[in-house]
């Protein structure tokens, strides 16, 4: 058995319309280890939600291609038959998004839709059904037998970002995507759902992976760290390694527009001049990201980086030197 949960090498997946075909995600080769978290960090267009989409094979051909290698333990998911994925979808793997009020039905009630989950992959009904869902609600932090009968609607966002936790719960998952599922809340609630999810993975020694834009939520709970830029990764580091040297000019770039907590008032912010390249008119004979750099040079005009190692685990894709990256940084 490896010992990598999930294993992805040389992920590519395209979108193809009657016009042109953009590559979303370009070579992507990642790993997630049992009961680790991982952030998967970058703007939005990146290319992190497409990478976690193919996890679960939800592109649709011919529209979205997918091609490479996705290894749940020592199952392929690139290419699986529908009934393969949806014994993974749910069961081994389960997702959560930024938008719960959207996730959720407004039709039906809690209990409903987390009935639907159990008897579609469990065939678990009646009063095992419902103490099961009491004991997921439970462990989100849910009194159950109210909120069970309400309607989405009627409930407030950090409330409904947890019944989604527990829906994605429910099946025991070895392998958590949680898509930006802060994005939408306010402070306070954000930094409890990040103390909910770390609290399940210290109890379920449950895997995580964790796409996000911001750097601030990373430091609070990934171990590991992806950086993502134009669908390639440009870094890769252990968490507090990334955050103090960062060895890519997109990484530093993230850093300097993210609030820091030990500065009043969050410190300078310096937002990143210019917008990501659009994927179909990327040019791979130079640096995606050296339109916007601060530390372009002649050279990467000369064609796209390769992702070679900086040491360790560390990763990174520019030609800029490691002295002077760790040189300058503050």
């Amino acid at each position: 058995m490896s010992e990598e949960l999930l294993r992805i090498a040389d992920l590519t997946v395209s979108f193809t319309t009657r016009e042109r075909t953009v590559r979303a995600v370009d070579g992507v080769s990642f790993d997630v280890r049992p009961g680790e978290v991982v952030g998967l960090v970058g703007e939005s267009g990146c290319g992190k939600s497409v990478t976690s989409l193919s996890i679960l094979g939800l592109h649709e051909q011919p529209v979205g291609r997918v091609t490479g290698s996705i290894r749940l333990g020592e199952r392929e998911l690139v290419g699986a038959s529908p009934a393969t994925l949806r014994a993974v979808r749910g069961n081994r793997v389960s997702m959560i998004f930024q938008d719960p009020l959207t996730s959720l039905n407004p039709y039906l009630r809690v209990e409903e839709q987390l009935a639907e989950v159990l008897d579609l992959h469990l065939h678990l009904r009646g009063p095992a059904a419902r103490a099961r869902m009491l004991e997921i609600l439970s462990q989100v932090g849910i009194p159950g037998e109210e909120r069970l009968r309400a309607y989405p609607h009627q409930l407030s966002g950090g409330m409904r970002q947890r019944i989604c936790i527990a829906m994605a719960l429910l099946c025991n998952p070895e392998l958590l995507i949680a898509d930006e599922p802060t994005t939408m809340l306010d402070v306070t609630i954000q930094a409890q759902i990040i103390e909910l999810l770390k609290s399940l993975r210290e109890q379920r020694k449950m895997s995580i992976l964790f796409i996000t834009h911001d750097l601030g939520v990373v430091s609070e709970i990934c171990d590991r760290v992806i950086v993502m830029y134009a669908g390639r990764i440009v870094e890769q580091a252990r968490t507090a390694e990334l955050l103090h040297t960062p060895l890519h000019p997109y990484t530093e770039a993230l850093l300097r527009s993210t609030p820091r907590v030990d500065v009043p008032g969050g410190g300078a912010l310096h937002p990143i001049g210019g917008l990501p390249p659009r994927l179909s008119d990327k040019k791979l004979e130079e640096c995606a990201f050296a339109p916007r750099c601060p530390r372009v040079r002649e050279g990467c005009k000369d064609g796209e980086p390769a992702l070679t190692s900086a040491g360790g685990e560390r990763l990174r894709r520019c030609i800029v030197p490691v002295a002077e990256m760790m040189g300058r940084r503050s």
